[in-house]
């Protein structure tokens, strides 16, 4: 059986005076398996489950890009072969 599950990196730029938990909303959301704070050029990186990359942006601007402390995010998809 093919697995038709899409691990995705979101990386998350928030934008200036955003509040410590401008994330919470995220916590408990099922897609997101695991979020780090960074440092450099990312503030932050969430580890996602998608079914396939159209589902994947539209969770990203539907979710993490709805917040309104997001300033911009860049997206790393991938899905394993075997």
């Amino acid at each position: 059986m093919a697995n038709d599950t899409w691990q995705a990196w979101v990386w998350v730029k928030w934008k200036p005076g955003t509040p410590a938990n401008a994330w919470e909303s995220w916590k408990t959301n099922p897609v997101i398996k695991g979020a780090w704070s960074t440092l450099g050029e990312w503030d932050c990186c969430l580890w996602v489950d998608a079914t396939g990359p159209d589902a994947l942006e539209e969770f990203v601007w539907k979710t993490i890009r709805k917040n309104e402390w997001v300033e911009s995010t860049n997206t790393n998809f991938t899905k394993k072969w075997w």
